[in-house]
């Protein structure tokens, strides 16, 4: 960045935040991959284990479950105790799982497996983005969760590159060989956290340099110890209010991610290398509308943001419910892109803004909870009406009604925010005070 001016470059690319950021990217890419890598590996596990859509659902219900769980109570374990070694240990664990769920001689033990992988990836993603808040001014997190975010979407890419040459090589069998190189690929991070990773310092809180006007959550981290539980965050309505926005994304994203696939490949005859490139697609999307949303909820506020997000996927989920031909999959397809990674860069960001910062880790749990309910819930009920009906169109349907209640509570956020009187992230300054 040496041919910029030096007013244009952020002030937290000079220090550790930057690289605490990069493996946060890094973090987001591999625990994400248990979540999207599904949308295509779950045709080929149908096959081997010759399953019906409600019984291979229920494999993506016991990640979901796990990963909910476990988010939640290593986000609170990590606000109190710190999250390093959590997260290091977390990423080793889930490069064991990976490569048990490839070498799975039935169902059964992929179903064991399975659940190994959420609580997993559930106990290194919570406290790494809950990790984040203290080492960024309260106007920088939105972009900066972005970034981090980001690490999804490029899970999404490496998905639609991966899967459909060893699919080409291994035929039905390429959902195992999948899981191996994910194996591979989490024991090459966790050597990076082990490397990098740091808790952030008193004196190293990026506050130093924040408006004197900033809330106190842009402060110093709170000394952890005995006391520090964070009961102020499960008393707090702002954060119940997005972990309800938390929900009704994941059970959007929970149909999305397991009945893509299924939906455009199995249903509509398309061949796997061009629902690998649309899938694909929305991967690449997704970088530049995580970083953009998260810019937009530190500009217009968390709320109006929320609200912005989840209209798009209204009308992405309509289009696939009502309209399946190519054309409109591929403009679903993008707006999908558009969308995915959004919510959970505005969620990430604002766990620090209504709390006291080193409780952003429990904050983001519960909304990591939320989002897993969601997740947890939509296969669970799309599965059974997929078998009845004979299609996966009513899945879309419920997603964008559900996206619906999305943007209503998103707008309500901005309303409350704004009526209170508060500053443009929309964030609580007394809700904020530790």
């Amino acid at each position: 960045m040496a041919f910029l001016p030096a007013a244009l470059i952020p002030h937290w690319v000079r220090t550790y935040a930057a690289v605490i950021l990069a493996v946060s990217l890094a973090v987001n890419l591999i625990t994400s991959f248990s979540l999207y890598v599904q949308a295509l590996t779950i045709p080929g596990m149908k096959g081997t284990f010759d399953l019906s859509y409600t019984t291979v659902f229920v494999l993506v219900v016991a990640l979901s479950i796990s990963r909910v769980v476990s988010g939640l109570l290593s986000g609170a374990a990590a606000s109190r105790y710190g999250g390093r070694w959590m997260v290091i240990s977390s990423i080793f664990v889930q490069a064991a799982s990976m490569a048990f769920l490839g070498w799975s001689p039935s169902y059964w033990v992929a179903l064991a497996a399975m659940v190994a992988v959420g609580v997993s990836s559930g106990a290194a993603l919570t406290p790494m983005m809950g990790m984040l808040a203290p080492w960024f001014r309260i106007t920088d997190r939105g972009v900066a969760a972005g970034i981090a975010a980001s690490g999804g979407s490029l899970a999404i890419i490496f998905t639609g590159v991966i899967v459909p040459p060893l699919t080409g090589v291994f035929g039905d069998e390429a959902w195992r060989y999948t899981w191996y190189v994910l194996a591979a690929t989490s024991v090459v991070i966790g050597l990076l956290c082990v490397s990098f990773i740091r808790e952030a310092a008193p004196a190293a809180a990026p506050s130093s340099g924040a408006p004197a006007e900033s809330t106190s959550s842009t402060r110093a981290p709170a000394r952890r110890g005995p006391a520090g539980w964070p009961v102020q965050v499960y008393t707090n309505p702002y954060v119940w209010l997005i972990t309800g926005m938390a929900f009704c994304s994941g059970f959007v994203h929970g149909i999305l991610t397991s009945s893509y696939g299924a939906y455009l490949e199995v249903e509509h005859g398309m061949d796997v290398a061009v629902v690998g490139a649309l899938f694909m697609l929305i991967g690449v999307l997704s970088i530049g509308s995580g970083v953009g949303s998260g810019a937009l909820s530190d500009r217009v506020g968390r709320g109006l943001a929320f609200g912005v997000t989840f209209l798009i996927e209204v009308v992405c989920h309509a289009l696939f419910w009502l309209f399946p031909e190519l054309i409109f999959f591929i403009i679903a397809s993008v707006l999908a892109g558009f969308a995915l990674r959004s919510t959970y860069t505005i969620c990430a960001a604002a766990a620090g803004d209504f709390v006291p910062v080193f409780m952003a880790p429990a904050a983001f749990g519960l909304m990591g909870m939320g989002a897993g309910i969601g997740g947890t819930i939509s296969p669970a009920i799309s599965g059974p009406i997929a078998d009845a009906t004979g299609t996966l169109r009513w899945s879309f349907a419920m997603a964008s009604g559900i996206a619906l209640i999305g943007a209503g509570l998103g707008f309500t956020l901005h309303i409350m925010t704004r009526t209170r009187g508060q500053g443009a992230t929309g964030t609580a300054s007394s809700p904020a005070q530790p």
